[in-house]
């Protein structure tokens, strides 16, 4: 503090400074007599002057109200949002161990997590063969790392172990003895590959000149060529996509192109050529089977009915059919004839040979079964018939099979005009009917018979 400084000092400063003094110096005089007469200290009340920032703004214990009542509010959707994304977690973690109960549930989400399940497992499968087939190639390397000590000494100088490097940077160990083969053949490998490798040990620079050098050698050709049409291959440069199986790549050369699609024309008119051939022979096979059918149907149609008049009948109807079919085929030969005529001369002839070594009606025999007998149509009943070993009390009413015609001893269904009749001729107390005999023309012998007959046929 400065001593030459002077303060000025009123005398109403000094009057308050000695009166504030004299009070300081009565409390004083106060508390020690207190003390000695051995009252209890009170304290003495502050009074302070209120400070400005204690003093509160109107409402604002309201406002702190509301504020823990929103607080609460808060805590109590945090507490929701927290459950709900526990109850997420939970349905999520079922859904990625596959615990969906049905398919339509699991179509309702948007992820497929089966697939999920899967792929993890495709991963971790992936993760085990990896580590196995390192720890499998750890303890291969580690089983070939024989130590030098459990080497035997040589017998040899020939049989000593000696290291070398290889062409492609591989340590290798062999003995003496085969180390000039090996290097020989290591050598020969080392050419090999460099005249593999010779155009591709090019710096970027003598790539790209190279490849400058064939762009003007093209653009020569394209500017040495007639104007003409321009095709895909003037434009393809070297592509690299696969254009699949059914894209032919033309030649570039006009002349070449147009043989390559004159070759390509007359492929396809050969083809079609044999599939109209084809046809035309199917259709003709077909008319010969269905004129055997028809004639087989008719031999059936005598033996059943015993009478050629509604076979006659269809015979004209079959002569119909057999000549429209053979007016077609003369219809389409003068078609397949101008075809053939028009096609070029050096196309290939396609014949479609027919077999000759058989005759119409009789099956092929090849060439392993000739010498054979064999049988063709022909069934032996040598079988017990089941009719006669049946019981007397279990057969049909003799009213269903009395007075009709036999073919045998046995019982039997004859066919006639109109419906099939069954017949059983029975011995030996059993009711006894005569067997009809019927001659190949389907005439009936006796006229008792021949009554019978139109009797239940009718």
């Amino acid at each position: 503090m400065d001593k030459k400084k002077k303060f000025d000092v009123t005398a109403a400063s000094l009057v308050d400074l000695k009166a504030e003094l004299y009070r300081k110096q009565e409390e004083f005089k106060q508390d020690k007599l207190l003390k000695e007469a051995g009252a209890p200290f009170k304290a003495k009340p502050v009074n302070k002057k209120p400070n400005i920032w204690i003093k509160q703004n109107a409402g604002v214990l309201d406002r702190a109200g509301k504020d823990v009542e929103e607080s609460i509010e808060e805590q109590k959707t945090l507490e929701k949002s927290k459950q709900r994304l526990e109850e997420k977690a939970k349905l999520y973690e079922q859904m990625t161990k596959g615990g969906l109960p049905d398919e339509e549930t699991e179509s309702m989400y948007l992820v497929d997590f089966t697939q999920k399940i899967f792929d993890k497992q495709k991963q971790l499968q992936a993760l085990r063969e990896s580590e196995t087939a390192k720890k499998a190639a750890e303890s291969e390397k580690d089983e070939n790392a024989v130590p030098e000590s459990e080497i035997p000494p040589p017998q040899n100088p020939d049989e000593e172990w000696v290291d070398y490097v290889d062409s492609l940077g591989r340590s290798r160990r062999c003995m003496k003895k085969d180390l000039s083969g090996l290097l020989a053949l290591d050598k020969d490998l080392k050419g090999s590959r460099q005249d593999v490798g010779e155009k591709t040990l090019l710096s970027e620079d003598m790539r790209r000149e190279l490849q400058r050098q064939q762009w003007e050698k093209e653009e020569e050709e394209a500017m040495s060529r007639p104007i003409g049409p321009m095709h895909y291959e003037d434009i393809r440069q070297n592509e690299a996509r696969e254009l699949g199986v059914g894209y032919f790549a033309f030649a570039r050369d006009e002349s070449a192109r147009k043989k390559q699609i004159e070759t390509l024309d007359m492929l396809r008119d050969q083809t079609m050529d044999q599939r109209t051939k084809r046809e035309k022979l199917k259709k003709k096979r077909k008319a010969i089977l269905s004129a055997r059918l028809a004639k087989v149907r008719q031999r059936k149609m005598k033996k059943l009915k015993g009478d050629g008049i509604e076979d006659t009948e269809e015979l004209p109807e079959q002569k119909e059919d057999e000549e429209t079919e053979e007016l077609t085929f003369t219809a389409a030969e003068p078609d397949v004839t101008h075809k053939e005529a028009t096609c070029l001369r050096n196309k290939v002839e396609v014949v479609i040979q027919e077999r000759k070594d058989t005759k119409p009606g009789v099956p092929h025999i090849r060439e392993w079964d000739r010498g054979k007998e064999l049988l063709f149509g022909h069934w032996s009943m040598n079988h017990p018939d089941p009719r006669d070993e049946r019981p007397s009390e279990f057969a049909p009413p003799s009213e269903y099979y009395s007075d009709l015609k036999g073919s045998n001893n046995h019982g039997g269904w004859k066919k006639g005009h109109s419906r099939y009749s069954y017949q059983q001729t029975e011995q030996n107390g059993r009711q006894q009917n005569t067997n009809v005999e019927q001659d190949p023309s389907g005439r009936i012998n006796s006229l008792d018979d021949m009554l019978s007959y139109y009797k239940h046929s009718t």
